[in-house]
């Protein structure tokens, strides 16, 4: 809860620090963070922590707990004893004599991530606070959106479903965007536990939670938590997660960058922020399609209609055969992953530009 008016200010100057990140934060009309994200983040630091956490750089940068604890004229022993509780729930990120804070990423998913977090009382206000400054304060259109309109996140292609012999770059497909990365953590996915603790997860019995994927510094960072829910894991097993829930019927979505993914997420229809944003929320571009659509061998298909009840986008309809509008067809491949006849295969249509990430701090917005 926020305890004071100067508490609150110094709130404000913690969503400051985020301003000019990636993912920002909710703004009113004013452009300052709106009420619900501030009693939101006060759940994480309340009046005394706030003090400190906002001497600490934002991850990736990092500040030694030797500065930070001669800048506010603290022991180290007293000052990691003072943030032990912050740092075990992730909003305060240690690494070896290092500390950081969470990116608004995290600043939105770290109650959902860590068992440390979603097993205490207060995980189901963090659930509704996060949920109601996500769609009532509109925050989805910043989350989804860079300012200039382009989607953050995009599908990425089931590998072993694409046509053989295509031009891929490193990001279209899913097994590719793996073999870039050296270190894998395993985590919850942190929608599906949103709305898991919420009591509203509609795909209890249909997809399980953990089979989203972290990558290198990010993945070492969640790890170094020691949180029971993270798990590092190889690079093959990275692989068969992402087979396994492609073939139940989740999509794979990562960082619309072609230099700079961070995250390989498998979304459902039902929980997933950056699907509801094309298909119940106003945010047709919500997420990047595929370079590639959905090709059918109208002479192998037999019209049994399981591609039907796999596309969650509409893309497709059944007459003699299955028919694929390319329009719709958001290029996933859960359609032809599972096909009985092996009648779908991936082909590549240039449809979607792959930005590549700019070193200038404006570039990331």
């Amino acid at each position: 809860m926020i305890e004071s008016k100067e508490h609150e200010e110094d709130l404000i100057e913690f969503a400051e620090k985020l301003r000019y990140k990636a993912q920002s934060f909710p703004k009113n009309e004013m452009g300052m963070p709106t009420k619900t994200y501030l009693e939101y983040i006060s759940m994480m630091y309340d009046a005394e922590i706030i003090k400190i956490v906002l001497e600490i750089d934002v991850f990736p940068k990092m500040t030694s707990v030797l500065k930070l604890s001669k800048k506010i004229g603290m022991d180290k022993k007293e000052l990691l004893n003072k943030l032990d509780d912050t740092i075990k729930r992730g909003f305060i990120t240690k690494m070896g004599p290092q500390l950081s804070l969470p990116s608004p990423l995290f600043v939105y998913d770290i109650p959902f991530i860590l068992e440390e977090n979603y097993s205490r009382e207060d995980v189901v206000k963090f659930a509704q606070l996060s949920r109601k400054f996500y769609t009532d304060d509109k925050y989805y259109k910043i989350w989804e959106n860079k300012r200039d309109g382009t989607p953050r996140m995009r599908v990425v292609t089931v590998s072993e479903m694409v046509e053989p012999d295509q031009y891929i770059q490193p990001i279209e497909e899913i097994y590719k965007i793996i073999d870039q990365h050296e270190n894998f953590a395993l985590i919850p996915c942190p929608c599906r536990q949103r709305a898991e603790v919420e009591g509203i997860r509609e795909c209890k019995d249909k997809y399980p939670i953990h089979n989203c994927i972290l990558f290198d510094m990010y993945a070492k960072a969640v790890a170094s938590l020691g949180d029971p829910n993270v798990k590092e894991v190889s690079k093959e097993h990275v692989k068969k997660i992402t087979r396994e829930a492609a073939e139940i019927g989740l999509v794979h979505m990562t960082d619309n960058y072609a230099n700079n993914t961070t995250i390989l997420c498998a979304c459902c229809e039902c929980c997933c922020g950056m699907l509801k944003g094309l298909t119940k929320l106003d945010n047709p571009r919500a997420v990047a399609k595929a370079n590639f659509i959905s090709v059918v061998d109208e002479d192998t298909c037999v019209a049994c209609g399981t591609c039907l009840t796999r596309c969650k986008f509409g893309a497709i309809t059944i007459n003699n055969v299955a028919k694929v509008e390319i329009s719709k067809c958001l290029g996933c491949g859960l359609c032809a992953v599972t096909c009985p006849e092996d009648a779908i295969t991936m082909k590549r249509m240039e449809r979607e530009p792959i930005p590549e990430l700019k070193k200038k701090k404006s570039a990331i917005q």
